[in-house]
This record gives structure tokens, C-alpha cells and sequence, in this order.
């Protein structure tokens, strides 16, 4: 599921990984060979939005609300403001998702 325009999004897909001539995983891998979720994970989504190329334009912080269905802020570090530090502190001992 992922939080899409306001409302959950089942998105369902087969096993079948896009893959090179040998046999390696395209995009997400893990150094595990029998690993596979970072990569079915990574092709639900290109499947909500279209296609893989589609995940090359989004931003990390509408990623993270899509898997989330949480709150989205951001920072602007030219305009940031004077408690940054302590803001990404509070923010870490919540546990909140961050990217940069």
C-alpha cells in the first residue's frame, strides 16, 4: 500500500524482476542474492507512478509520505532557521524519517 492523493493504494505486482543479460537485478539490489523486497518494493512504486524512469524526477520527502502516509517538511538550508540543530534532533528522537 501507499499513500497516493490522499487515500491507500494497493499495489499489487508479480515476481518478475527486470534484470541484464546475466542475470543481475537492474535497479535495487541487495549484496544478499536471495534478498528480493528492496526490489519488488522499488517496482510497486514505479507501477504507481508509470514506470521506472517516472522514480528518477520525484523528491525523498514525497517518497517518504507516499510510504508513510506522514507529515512532509521541508528545510530550505539557505533559509534555515536558527534552531536547526535542535529541530533535527527533536525530529530524530521521535523517530521521524528524514532525507536530504
Amino acid at each position: 500500500q501507499f499513500w497516493h492523493i490522499g487515500e491507500w493504494v494497493d499495489v499489487v505486482v508479480d515476481d518478475h524482476l527486470p534484470v541484464n543479460e546475466v542475470g543481475e537485478l537492474l535497479f535495487v539490489s541487495s549484496i544478499y542474492k536471495n534478498m528480493f523486497w528492496g526490489a519488488l518494493l522499488e517496482k510497486a512504486y514505479a507501477k504507481l507512478y508509470g514506470s521506472y524512469e517516472d522514480l528518477q524526477i520525484g523528491q525523498v520527502s514525497e517518497a517518504l509520505v507516499d510510504f508513510t502516509g506522514g507529515v512532509n517538511t521541508r528545510i530550505k538550508l539557505a533559509e534555515a532557521p536558527p534552531a536547526l540543530w535542535d529541530i533535527l534532533r527533536r525530529a530524530t528522537y521521535s523517530r521521524s524519517l528524514m532525507g536530504c
